[in-house]
């Protein structure tokens, strides 16, 4: 049910105080910590999105804004007003998908795609194609039809099927439709093992029917998940380790090819053995895709002989 206009009015202002409150404390984390702000709080769903979205680091905002998420773009606009967010507003889904990919690629920022229902949400859908398919993690935040079951809401999918838009959204990566405001916890935790994870990231879907954007929920903020802490582990059997070391002592080149999983790794190779190294290709941005270490420097002909073009 969709919260009486005096319990919206009061949710604003909470709303403003509690972004002030975040802004002069230096962050929610701090916030929290100092008794800024209360751990328990009675928030919209859209306000306790970006309070759970502060806590992994998501300041950042880029969308187009329609029907569809209308109280969301509400709350982002007193956040902003705070100096708490930063919403970039745009003119194509794909253009702000391809924008927001690269702030997390190239810039190491996550931030959160917005768009309203409809075509919009397949546009910048098809856009996260380029993030899906380099391993780069990013939110994706979908206006969707309401949970009443009225039938044809404007701009949804013309089909007599239940959460069409988060089954096509599934089919890229992980998806969640935020049916039950008191689900956000899950849905949260859900989104950072997939926005943050080590090693296969990837973009997270998020649909807020709207109807459910401006219902008000209890939470408790600390009890929201932050950034997950994947610390690397190794086996327990180090016989793998002492094999693959006999192999690489016996040969005269060792060639690596460092894919999407080692992002972020290229300061550790600065630690390894000192042998020359030479860039061979690089198929992606970021980082290199392959690098050949041997006992000597590679020539020319070595280059052109594991160029991409004659590489299986």
């Amino acid at each position: 049910m969709t919260a009486p206009a005096g319990l919206e009015a009061a949710a604003a202002g909470g709303a403003r105080e509690r972004a002030r409150a975040i802004h002069k404390a230096g962050g929610i984390a701090e916030a929290l910590a100092s008794g800024a702000i209360s751990r328990q709080v009675a928030v919209s769903l859209s306000e306790a999105l970006v309070l759970g979205l502060l806590k992994q680091g998501v300041r950042k905002y880029i969308g187009i804004f329609g029907h569809g998420c209308t109280d969301l773009a509400e709350v982002l606009r007193i956040y902003e007003e705070e100096g708490v967010t930063r919403t970039f507003n745009c003119r194509h889904e794909v253009a702000m998908s391809h924008a927001a990919t690269v702030l997390t690629w190239c810039y190491g920022e996550v931030p959160a795609v917005v768009t309203s229902i409809g075509p919009g949400a397949l546009q910048a859908m098809a856009g996260s194609l380029a993030a899906a398919s380099n391993g780069v993690g990013l939110y994706h935040i979908y206006g969707d039809e309401t949970t009443f079951g009225e039938g044809y809401n404007m701009q949804q999918v013309p089909k007599r099927e239940q959460h069409i838009y988060g089954q096509i959204t599934a089919l890229m990566g992980q998806s969640y439709v935020l049916h039950t405001p008191e689900a956000l916890r899950d849905a949260l935790r859900r989104g950072s093992l997939s926005v943050f994870h080590p090693y296969r990231r990837q973009p997270f879907y998020l649909l807020l029917p709207i109807n459910k954007q401006p219902a008000m929920v209890r939470l408790t903020l600390t009890a929201l998940p932050g950034r997950p802490e994947l610390p690397a582990v190794a086996p327990i059997d180090e016989r793998i380790y002492a094999d693959a070391v006999g192999r690489i002592s016996r040969t005269a080149k060792v060639a690596i090819k460092a894919g999407g999983g080692t992002r972020g790794h290229d300061a550790a190779s600065n630690g390894w053995p000192k042998r020359p190294a030479q860039v061979l290709s690089c198929r992606r941005a970021r980082p290199a895709c392959c690098r050949i270490f041997t006992r000597r420097t590679c020539t020319s002909e070595d280059r052109r002989a594991r160029s991409p073009a004659t590489t299986p």
